[in-house]
């Protein structure tokens, strides 16, 4: 066979890529895809701006309850009944932390339930250096009604029905803490 002139035939030769230059780019672009996604995801606060008016502010008309609360101290028990709404007519009852000064305590509690029926929940306060068998026994004089205790209505939230409460005193007791 015979070689034409004119068409060469070359060796092959390794071309380098150089790719510096893109990796150069994509990471720039990695960097603002990420600083972008970062103000995207952030989210829209929603603020509400009062306007201004000539017009009386409304009265809130909520009905006057009363607020009892039991505060729990190592040697003693604080009963504090009052209203939420004036006239307050606060009330302080102390009773010595012992049985004969629960059953006083139980006693006083009743009282209050005959005098407001309605009135079914307590907030119970306690010192940290009252040990649990005292705060137990406090809950379950405050809880629980005696033989003798008279019944009081129970409320169904679902229905609307009262019965008497068989078994509470108070059916709602609110475990409440202060934090200096």
């Amino acid at each position: 066979m015979r070689k034409r002139k004119g068409i060469k035939r070359n060796e092959t030769t390794d071309i380098d890529l150089n790719i510096i230059p893109f990796i150069d780019v994509f990471s720039m672009l990695n960097t603002f895809l990420l600083f972008s996604a970062v103000f995207v995801a952030t989210g829209i606060i929603e603020v509400q701006v009062p306007f201004l008016s000539n017009a009386p502010q409304p009265k809130e008309e909520g009905q006057r309850t009363l607020e009892i609360k039991i505060d729990a101290a190592r040697d003693k028990v604080e009963v504090v009944t009052e209203f939420s709404k004036e006239p307050r007519n606060e009330q302080k009852f102390d009773f010595p932390n012992s049985k004969e000064g629960l059953d006083r305590m139980h006693d006083r509690l009743v009282a209050i339930r005959q005098a407001n029926p309605a009135q079914d929940k307590l907030t119970f306060f306690s010192e940290d250096d009252v040990i649990w068998e005292n705060v137990s026994a406090i809950l379950d004089s405050a809880k629980f009604r005696k033989q003798a205790d008279p019944k009081f209505p129970l409320k169904n939230e679902k229905t609307g029905e009262t019965t008497p409460d068989e078994q509470f005193l108070f059916p709602k007791i609110v475990m409440g803490s202060v934090i200096l």
